[in-house]
């Protein structure tokens, strides 16, 4: 009787054991879980670090949790804590927290008069007696978490046990969190550099509506200004006009042959000083005129918007490249106004996707440098078609003017390298015009020789393959001078 008692006890002994263990592992799950999750969802370090600090709290209760780094030979650097405090404090390695470092947990039953703790407790705002240390290693660099009680002693063997248990599981954590602030890091990066970039390119688009706003002004006003002669010519006619007028309608309302008479000697005296025939000619005229000059100027403004529009488009959009060709060229008039020859070969090209702004910038850019580096006479060719070998667009920009050295052309698409005089370029045109090339999934490449000519190849994935662009300017080789 007194054994199977014995064998009874024996067995609840042994399940109560295993119900530990089971307990246990199934804590070590539900931290190992909310871990993960909390790993997944933190979006900034602050907020990851709160998320860890909450998972060991289900398994370490503590009033103060700390991380120490190594900061330099025998001092450990506070890096994140739930008490801010404590945030950026150094701390002395002393042989207990050595010990911790180096091997393993570290229990400290009162740390009252530890000469490491002497000079941080008048920062806790409540006593701190009890503290683990749990130590882990997180890419060859050792860290301690601290986890404090205001207890004595509250922190015993069983602790220490658990801690050297689910040290793995804290290195695990701690290299995830590692990781995702990386990551997270990686993505601030990302977000900054896209930023700078982008202030890049808007400067350099600034920059060259400043290189261009003279010309431009000028392309302008010629026919605002005969536009307002023409308007000041009219006002002028118009009181001639009203006499005619004034005879037609009287004639209208005379009565006999004497009072007609007398308006036919008017109008031949109105005819003979005004010439009607004449006058109708030259109004015909500067209605003409004055509806060309009026869209010449509208055609710049739109070229305008349209190499600056895409900051109100928030997605890609579809391009059509030979009106961006025309744009562009339209922008760049007066640099080659009555000196380079243009020749525009310009296919029937499938679209492109991108934002036509960028594009319109990369063109202004490369058709400058073009007229840079031509004299009076040199030739401006710029070709586009549809590649079918590989499905691409094709721009081609080739110019007859001085040549890059081939010294110089390997760093052409290098930030800040110009072969301009000083002040005379930033630089970054072509970095610029490369990254938004790249951006676009497209390639540009360069050919050049000196005293020879150079040539821009642009190539771009086609939006729909074989298929005729919305809008072209024309599939007929157009040569002239602006």
């Amino acid at each position: 009787m007194n054994r199977d008692y014995e064998n009874v006890l024996e067995d609840l002994a042994l399940v109560y054991r295993l119900k530990q263990q089971a307990e246990a592992h199934k804590k070590e799950t539900d931290a190992l879980l909310e871990g993960t999750h909390a790993l997944l969802t933190a979006e900034n370090e602050q907020e990851l670090y709160s998320k860890m600090f909450e998972v060991f709290k289900g398994l370490y209760n503590y009033e103060v949790c700390f991380v120490l780094e190594n900061n330099g030979p025998k001092r450990m650097k506070c890096i994140n804590s739930t008490y801010s405090p404590l945030l950026d404090t150094i701390w002395d390695i002393d042989d207990t927290l050595s010990r911790a470092v180096k091997s393993s947990p570290v229990a400290l039953f009162n740390i009252q008069h530890q000469p490491t703790w002497q000079q941080h407790l008048a920062r806790f705002d409540s006593p701190v007696t009890s503290v683990l240390y749990c130590p882990f290693k997180v890419h060859q660099q050792h860290a301690v978490i601290v986890f404090c009680h205001q207890s004595l002693g509250y922190y015993t063997q069983e602790y220490v046990e658990m801690a050297n248990r689910y040290r793995i599981f804290t290195e695990q954590i701690a290299m995830g969190m590692q990781a995702k602030m990386m990551a997270l890091e990686t993505v601030r990066l990302k977000e900054e550099k896209a930023q700078v970039e982008k202030s890049l390119i808007d400067s350099e688009k600034m920059a060259s509506l400043g290189l261009l706003a003279a010309g431009v002004a000028h392309e302008i006003n010629n026919p605002i200004a005969f536009v307002n002669s023409n308007i000041h010519f009219l006002k002028n006619v118009v009181p001639a006009l009203s006499s005619m007028q004034s005879i037609v309608d009287k004639l209208a309302q005379s009565e006999n042959e004497e009072q007609r008479a007398q308006l036919k000697n008017e109008a031949i005296s109105w005819q003979a000083k005004h010439k009607l025939d004449s006058l109708a000619d030259e109004v015909k005229d500067i209605c003409n005129e004055s509806e060309d000059g009026l869209k010449r100027v509208t055609d710049i403004i739109t070229s305008l918007r349209s190499f600056s529009h895409d900051a109100d488009i928030p997605d890609d959009e579809t391009i059509d490249v030979n009106s961006c060709v025309n744009h562009a060229l339209r922008l760049v008039n007066s640099e080659l106004k009555h000196r380079i020859n243009i020749q525009q070969k310009l296919g029937e090209v499938s679209p492109i996707q991108g934002k036509t702004g960028k594009l319109n910038q990369v063109l202004v850019n490369l058709f400058v440098n073009a007229a840079q580096a031509m004299e009076e006479g040199d030739t401006l060719t710029i070709t586009s078609f549809n590649e079918p070998k590989n499905g691409s667009v094709m721009i081609i920009v080739e110019d007859t003017g001085c040549g890059i050295e081939k010294h110089a052309l390997k760093k052409m698409f290098e930030p800040f390298y110009t072969t301009k005089p000083t002040g005379k370029g930033t630089g970054l045109g072509l970095y610029i015009s490369f990254s938004i090339v790249e951006a676009m999934g497209g390639t540009i490449n360069v050919e050049s020789e000196v005293n020879v000519g150079t040539t821009f190849t642009l190539s771009f994935p086609a939006l729909v393959e074989n298929k005729k662009a919305a809008q072209t300017c024309g599939s007929n080789t157009v040569s002239e001078k602006p």
